[in-house]
């Protein structure tokens, strides 16, 4: 294959980077295990990450077609604009219907096993649930473990194991992935270089990365406007181990295109800049995100107009070196790397021994391990629906998404997930725009992690405060005289958003007088929103007056510094002085259209009073 398809082969010295996405939540390949580490690091994909990162599953969530999502994660070995690095993050979704064959269904499923690559594993039932978690599609991953893969890459000085015949190993076995090993049902290739040369579930979203000479070249081959092709045998009605034309016309085969998804070209920009081996904030002191707006019912079929979708999220994070990126200047494909720089030939070995300069005859050995190159590390979404929006929204509004990230605990428990926050911490909208208030908890955090409440559990709410640095809820006194500063203008909103819809509510000291024993944790301790669900919806609200708006959780507030606040700024239309650049305009318009017609009248009048008015001018 040409060695054009490596342009994202990303490797990275001797580290073990992870990437780890906060909103919505990744799974990091966790389930519902209340574990501190994940069980199975293969349930359904290969993430490459912490055993520890993931938050565990909650109640799937619902957006909007056309609505806005701040997508946010940490990265480890850094990103943007460092001399010592290149590096790319593809941001991706896939769709599908919850009428869906089995075999092609997106689902959570409800074990932390890896998926048999089997139609039994696929149709597999337990409580009438499907057992096993799947994104990718049987099918797909059995023509990756069928087709030969890319030839041309690079992999520096290692051997694919794996075998079709003596000389060529199948798409399952990369750098990465040396031996083979099954991750769900993602294709290992697939999941190591982009854009893939065969055709792939994943629709694009966004490559961002630290070259954007390459945008060009990424948007032009993102399977969104380009059909991607593959070795089609008639005869027994399956892809064929043969990945290019040439190879598939000599066996007898068809090469078939699959036709492009028929959406936009990715976005492509700059990658947010980040620290190396810092899973922290990027340089604006948040965490870094990119703002997705979410499919429309043009782009996912009838899924939305059914109410039948059923997505996941993907960020893939491509690192790299520049000793193995960009080997050669001199060469006309420089930027790329390919076979040519194998075996012998790679510029990088494991442990090399280094004769020390300035004629000492002393030597060194560099701690260098090429297993640790070619590295792309993954997250996951778990699954979500998208839906037409609801009666009275147009389209044309703008839709913003408010949600939870963050995981019981302290900084230490957490990491490397985060300790609670909102999402967005700081909001901006105008007049007349919407927010769609939801989140998810779960009841399986880790044991023993610190927080409030039952055990283990995640909850939320919203109250507003008079200002940022408070830390008490606003008061009937307050509202009866700041009613025009109010969030929620309405009393029952504000009693739903800080109660949650609880029922089956006792006081802590109606539950103190029963004698029990752990009022913080009781069930029905509902002011600890112990009796809330781990989702909440609360709707979308549009956003009817200017203001800045105060507002926290009042369960995850241990300490003043560590809360759970946010801020949603809501700006006129235009702001003041834009408004105060049209009036001016439209004066100057209204006193130019008038002097004019005044001209008009003059000339065609000369001997009016107008006229003797201009002829002293």
């Amino acid at each position: 294959m040409a060695k054009l398809f490596v342009v994202l082969l990303l490797c990275v010295a001797y580290v073990v980077a992870d990437l780890y996405m906060h909103n919505p939540r990744g799974s990091n390949d966790r389930l519902n295990e209340a574990n501190t580490a994940r069980n199975n690091g293969n349930r359904l994909f290969d993430s490459q990450n912490n055993a520890q990162g993931g938050y565990c599953i909650g109640p799937a969530m619902t957006f909007y077609e056309g609505s806005m999502l701040s997508i946010e994660w940490t990265n480890q070995h850094g990103c943007g604009s460092n001399p010592k690095l290149q590096c790319n993050l593809v941001v991706q979704y896939m769709c599908g219907s919850t009428s869906d064959d089995p075999t092609t269904l997106i689902r959570d499923g409800v074990t932390t096993n890896t998926i048999p690559a089997t139609t039994a594993g696929a149709t597999a039932m337990t409580g009438g649930n499907y057992t096993y978690g799947m994104h990718e599609s049987l099918q797909s991953y059995l023509n990756c473990q069928t087709r030969t893969r890319n030839m041309g890459l690079f992999i520096a000085d290692r051997a694919a194991q794996g075998s079709l015949t003596p000389a060529r190993a199948a798409s399952i076995y990369t750098r990465q992935n040396n031996n083979g090993q099954q991750s769900g049902l993602e294709c290992p290739e697939e999941r190591d270089y982009y854009p893939y040369w065969h055709p792939s579930q994943w629709k694009d979203i966004a490559i961002l990365t630290t070259d954007t000479s390459f945008c060009s070249f990424y948007q032009a081959n993102s399977q969104n406007v380009m059909g991607k092709g593959y070795c089609y045998s008639s005869d027994i009605n399956v892809q064929t181990a043969d990945n290019n034309p040439s190879d598939c016309s000599a066996s007898g085969n068809t090469w078939t295109n699959a036709p492009a998804f028929g959406l936009s070209a990715p976005d492509c920009g700059v990658v947010p800049w980040s620290r190396e081996n810092h899973l922290g904030n990027g340089v604006t002191g948040f965490a870094n995100s990119y703002n997705m707006t979410m499919p429309s019912a043009s782009d996912l079929s009838n899924c939305i107009n059914d109410d039948s979708c059923v997505c996941v999220l993907r960020l893939r994070y491509n690192i790299s070196s520049i000793e193995a990126g960009f080997p050669d200047m001199s060469r006309p494909d420089y930027g790329f790397i390919d076979w040519t720089y194998n075996a012998e030939a790679s510029p990088v070995q494991d442990d090399p021994v280094l004769n020390v300069t300035d004629g000492s005859g002393l030597q060194v050995e560099l701690a260098l391990d090429t297993t640790q190159y070619g590295r792309t590390f993954q997250d996951r979404s778990y699954t979500f629906k998208i839906s037409n929006r609801p009666s009275g929204v147009s389209a044309s509004a703008r839709l913003y998404n408010l949600n939870v990230r963050g995981k019981r605990g302290n900084i230490v428990q957490t990491y490397p997930a985060t300790e609670y926050d909102f999402v967005p911490q700081y909001l901006y909208t105008r007049v007349g725009d919407y927010i769609h208030f939801q989140w998810t908890g779960c009841d399986t955090n880790p044991a023993g992690n610190a927080g409030e409440g039952t055990a283990q559990t995640d909850r939320s709410n919203i109250v507003q405060i008079p200002s940022a640095n408070q830390a008490y809820p606003i008061t009937d006194a307050w509202i009866s005289s700041n009613h025009k500063s109010l969030l929620f203008e309405d009393a029952s909103t504000r009693i739903r958003f800080a109660t949650l819809d609880q029922t089956n509510c006792q006081t802590r000291a109606q539950l103190q007088a029963a004698g029990v024993a752990n009022v913080e944790g009781d069930v029905q301790n509902c002011g600890k929103l112990n009796a809330a669900s781990p989702y909440f919806d609360g709707g979308v609200i549009k956003m009817n007056k200017t203001g800045t708006f105060n507002y926290m959780n009042t369960r995850n507030h241990n300490f003043t510094n560590r809360d759970q606040k946010g801020i949603i700024y809501v700006v006129p239309l235009l702001p003041s002085w834009a408004v105060g650049v049209v009036v001016t305009g439209s004066v100057l318009f209204v006193g130019a259209a008038a002097v004019s017609g005044m001209m008009f009248y003059a000339k065609s009048h000369p001997h009016s009073s107008i006229a003797n008015l201009f002829s002293k001018l």
